[in-house]
């Protein structure tokens, strides 16, 4: 699970017609733990539009980050629902 594709934006502009652009990615480190991953706080701005309407949706979670052979891995990612306006199954 920690490192599958991120699909839901696509399959949410796929469903709803439009497309999708992040806006902003903040990360606000929360605590390093004694194996060496990094806990985080994360807030991720996406960008919901076409031709007739646009609007940003915040959503945030948590995620702890691990180095293994120089290359950064999310061992957790916990997020929080938004809802999406338009999308049948709620949100994202």
């Amino acid at each position: 699970m920690a490192n599958r594709y991120y699909s839901l934006p696509s399959l949410i502009a796929l469903e709803l017609n439009k497309s999708i652009e992040i806006q902003d990615v903040r990360l606000e480190e929360q605590s390093k733990n004694e194996d060496g991953t990094i806990n985080y706080i994360y807030t991720i701005k996406i960008k919901v539009y076409d031709e007739k309407s646009s609007k940003v949706y915040e959503k945030e979670g948590e995620l702890t980050l691990s180095t293994t052979n120089n290359e950064l891995k999310i061992t957790r990612d916990f997020s929080r629902g938004i809802e999406i306006d338009g999308l049948e199954t709620g949100g994202l």
